[in-house]
């Protein structure tokens, strides 16, 4: 059976390509305005033709009214622009204000944008926040004290290790000044027995000072290993709740800010934007260094 429906650029259901809209408008406005097209060339093709350099009024007058039909096209080109593109400057702005605004109930499009309301993701998340910030604080302040506790255990084991060791070395003095043989012999005795005891309490000592220095690095965890916890919700789909580090920076008071460090990060079309905008309120009379100020001459055609 012969295909009789005419062909569309608009993508069927198993096609991967997408229409190009941007092509067709191209297409279709060229077309229709031929016209326009072909009085721009043939004013440039004029514009070609003209004196490269002005001697006389007369030099001046032709050029300038080819300015000036210039300037009319220039005017209907806009016009035309704005004519067409309405239709779909105000379609996007349909389609932008209709899903925009579902993505502002739900969450805000730019975090940075304060002024901006805070949607469902937003206040949700901060409860979120709220939690882990109060989970991360008490987590941080058992293992410091944690630490604390393993460095005072570490710290007694250590003095009774010291302690039991003095004990050894003088009992073991003792025997070396025994001069009776059964009295030598006790002596060394003792002093065998409190060297053995010195050796146990200098292993407990090391063990402690092992546990204190574990516990010291379980204080340096990150706060994603602190808070992390993973489950599923109500579908049995899998959720991972964590915390990073994130970093901001936010203007409490623009006249407190050290301009001369955030110079470098301003580009030359901002400074110059400002540096209009100072020179405007000075009547371009004042100067300033870096920067030509005043007033020049221009041509004026009309």
């Amino acid at each position: 059976m012969p295909i009789t429906e005419p062909l569309t650029t608009r993508s069927v259901p198993g096609s991967n390509e997408s229409p190009d809209y941007a092509k067709d408008v191209t297409t279709r406005i060229a077309s229709e305005y031929i016209g326009l097209t072909n009085t721009l060339d043939e004013l440039l093709s004029e514009a070609r033709e003209m004196p490269k350099e002005v001697t006389s009024d007369a030099d001046a007058l032709m050029l300038g009214a080819l300015i000036k039909r210039l300037r009319d096209l220039d005017s209907r080109c806009e016009s035309v622009r704005e004519l067409e593109k309405e239709p779909y400057l105000r379609g996007g702005n349909a389609v932008d204000a209709f899903f925009n605004g579902m993505r502002d109930r739900i969450g805000r499009r730019n975090r940075n944008d304060r002024k901006a309301a805070a949607g469902a993701t937003d206040i949700l998340q901060a409860r979120i926040n709220a939690y882990q910030d109060q989970k991360l604080a008490e987590e941080r302040a058992r293992r410091e004290a944690e630490e604390r506790a393993a460095r005072e255990v570490a710290r007694k084991a250590q003095e009774e290790a010291a302690r039991i060791a003095k004990e050894a070395a003088d009992k073991a003095a003792a025997a070396e000044r025994a001069r009776l043989a059964e009295t030598k012999a006790a002596k060394s005795a003792a002093a065998e027995k409190a060297a053995e005891q010195a050796s146990i309490a200098a292993t407990l000592a090391e063990q402690a000072a092992e546990k204190a220095e574990d516990a010291r690095i379980a204080t340096l965890a990150k706060p994603a290993d602190l808070t992390r916890v993973r489950g599923n919700d109500q579908s049995g789909a899998g959720v991972t709740l964590t915390t990073k580090q994130e970093p901001y920076a936010i203007m409490t008071d623009r006249y407190k800010l050290d301009m001369s460090k955030l110079l470098p990060f301003f580009t030359d079309a901002e400074i110059e934007k400002a540096l209009r905008g100072w020179a405007k309120t000075t009547g371009h009379r004042e100067k300033m260094d870096g920067a030509e100020i005043g007033f020049r001459n221009a041509g004026v055609t009309r």
